[in-house]
């Protein structure tokens, strides 16, 4: 009897650890399919798009950890598939034939691949085989002063980038006056003035637009070899690229000081067992943390980070919640995954025949998604506004857009009127006394803008919307709550910081507004068919005196906002070149001119032959 009950103890406990072990290699498995995708990615951010040397030495540094750590015990993995139980003989020598023509097969696919990655390694050696200390990018500009701080400081920071395999990071310093600083920020978007190619003075300090966003920037010293450019907001060290727009900056925005302040990490004040400080780093970029600093040297400050403290209501801290130990020793289990993952897992068997499922971990559904009439010409098809069907194109190279599509542009767009004609214009926003956006006065315009606002806050309507699932693009469309009114507006995503703090473009009216994620939903196509409203102008015959003179703007907001205007529009390349009449046909401009409020200036017009020339 007691020999029965150990047998059959001994085979339920032999049964857990077959389950315990079934389970290891389904998780296995499933990691496995993840890295063949982010080794994909990998290859394709090689070949397609520009890295910093700190991202490329990381990259290999992986990479190479992981071949190191298993090329050699998998070497002998061949004759242990030779060696498979009750296969001998004739069969073992089919297995071997097997083997030699799926090996063969795999040769000639990888053979371009092979012949790109000796391209890049060549490459590589030759980057690292002649670089020493003084080959490495230098920079001329002054960091930002660290007088101010002082040992036992305390403030608070928005991490905005960290130096790879280092304890050292950048980031704004949000306790003082930085509100101000960042309208400034904002308003560089506004810079239009391009640059053909990368100054040659390392001191100058020039816009790049990088994924649809502007920032400062220098160049490194022409001693460095191919230029480097440092984002002297955020502290980003990037390889310049030909394909990269630039923009020349006035002096008021080159002698603005970097936002960036250096920072090297010494401790986490609520983590006091942390010792992997790059990890905390990279886990913590671009979130707002308290600082506390510890040292200041010339151009470092050492620093604690800790959160920031939450306050409920009445102003009163909360203490913050200790986290709790797990309840296993496993670091990954079904708890931690994503429910994307867990599908990968478990929705396909994990020996499926399904090549796209196997490879990718989803299988793309692009054909039946995407409209196969779709003309790019008329951003559209034949069908109209009948089909139902995702007007896009299809990547060139084969990329699936399941996962990046989003929508950036809609098929309806404005009639622009002709050079030198003569319209009556609303302006709805003034960004300056020489920058406005403004609205045709016509019926077309002002009845189809009244009918799709009032549709767009349709509770029937407003119940469909769906809230976003990912944070949203730049330049992506979607709809935005405005806190003023309580009204839903067609916007665009401008900048994206934390979930508190999306900036968006409302396209209609031409203002920027600082809102929260859960106040944005994602785009309805049934709201394209209306061209965007809002023009975007300049007053050709004034310019600025001062770049921040708000007096000056006030004065034209006071002058000529929501007021019925006409304007003689001179060129729409990219803004509206425009002079601005009011009452009685006053020119505008001039009136701000003789108010000492702009500096007269003259037109500027760009002609089919040749180029700029006066209006």
């Amino acid at each position: 009897m007691e020999t029965t009950k150990s047998n059959k103890a001994a085979v339920a406990a032999a049964a857990t650890v077959a389950a315990d072990n079934s389970d290891g290699k389904h998780l296995l498995r499933g990691l496995i399919l993840r890295a063949e995708d982010v080794l994909g990615k990998l290859i394709y951010k090689l070949e397609k798009t520009p890295i910093t040397l700190a991202e490329m030495v990381s990259m290999i540094n992986s990479v190479h950890a992981f071949v190191d750590a298993w090329e050699k015990p998998l070497e002998d993995i061949r004759m242990d598939m030779l060696n498979i139980p009750g296969v001998s003989g004739a069969g073992s020598h089919q297995v071997e034939q097997l083997l030699q023509q799926d090996e063969k097969k795999l040769t000639e696919k990888v053979g371009q691949f092979n012949l790109k990655m000796e391209k890049m390694e060549e490459t590589i050696v030759d980057i690292y085989n002649g670089l020493d200390e003084s080959a490495e990018p230098t920079f001329e500009f002054l960091e930002q002063s660290l007088e101010k701080y002082t040992p036992g400081q305390t403030g608070t920071g928005y991490l905005t980038s960290v130096i790879s395999q280092t304890n050292t990071f950048y980031m704004i310093d949000r306790t003082g006056s930085h509100g101000k600083m960042e309208q400034i920020l904002s308003s560089l978007q506004n810079v239009t003035m391009r640059l053909e190619t990368v100054p040659e003075s390392p001191s100058t300090v020039f816009g790049v637009e990088l994924e649809g966003t502007m920032f400062r920037a220098i160049r490194s010293k022409p001693d460095c070899g191919w230029p480097f450019l440092k984002l002297l907001d955020v502290g980003d060290v990037l390889p310049f690229a030909d394909t990269m727009m630039l923009y020349q900056l006035t002096k008021f925005y080159q002698v603005i000081p970097p936002l960036a302040v250096r920072c090297q990490l010494v401790g986490v004040v609520d983590e006091p067992d942390c010792r992997d400080f790059n990890q905390y780093l990279t886990t913590n970029v671009y979130n707002t943390r308290k600082f506390e600093i510890c040292a200041c040297e010339k151009d470092l400050l050492h620093v604690k980070l800790s959160e920031i403290p939450k306050e409920d209501r009445n102003g009163v801290v909360k203490p913050r919640k200790l986290q709790e130990p797990p309840a296993t020793e496993y670091a990954i289990s079904e708890k931690t995954l994503t429910k994307e993952q867990l599908d990968v897992l478990y929705e396909e068997p994990l020996n499926t025949t399904n090549v796209m499922k196997a490879t990718l971990g989803y299988v793309p559904k692009d054909d039946v998604r995407i409209c196969p009439f779709y003309d790019p010409k008329i951003q559209g098809c034949f069908k109209g506004a009948s089909c139902r069907l995702e007007h896009v194109a299809k990547d060139p190279h084969g990329w699936t857009r399941d996962r990046v599509l989003h929508k950036a542009k809609i098929r309806a767009q404005l009639v622009e009127p002709k050079r030198g004609a003569m319209v009556k214009l609303i302006p709805t926003t003034i960004v300056s006394v020489e920058e406005f956006y403004g609205q045709l006065d016509t019926k077309e315009c002002s009845m189809g803008l009244r009918s799709l606002q009032q549709n767009l806050n349709d509770p029937i309507y407003v119940r469909d919307f769906r809230e976003m699932d990912h944070k949203p693009y730049s330049r992506e469309l979607v709809f935005a709550f405005y806190a003023a009114d309580g009204q839903w507006y067609r916007a665009e995503v401008l900048e994206y910081f934390h979930d508190d703090l999306v900036e968006v473009f409302y396209l209609d009216y031409g203002n920027k507004e600082n809102v929260r994620l859960k106040d944005l939903r994602m785009w309805d196509d049934r709201f394209d068919y209306l061209p965007f409203q809002a023009v975007h102008c300049r007053l050709g015959n004034v310019s600025r005196l001062r770049d921040d003179d708000e007096r000056a703007t006030a004065a034209l907001r006071e002058e000529i906002q929501d007021r019925l205007v006409v304007v003689n529009v001179l060129d729409i390349r990219s803004y509206w070149e425009v002079l601005v009449y009011g009452a009685g046909m006053q020119d505008i401009g001039q009136m701000m001119v003789r108010r000492n409020m702009a500096r007269t200036r003259e037109p500027i017009v760009i002609s089919e032959k040749d180029g700029l020339v006066p209006a």
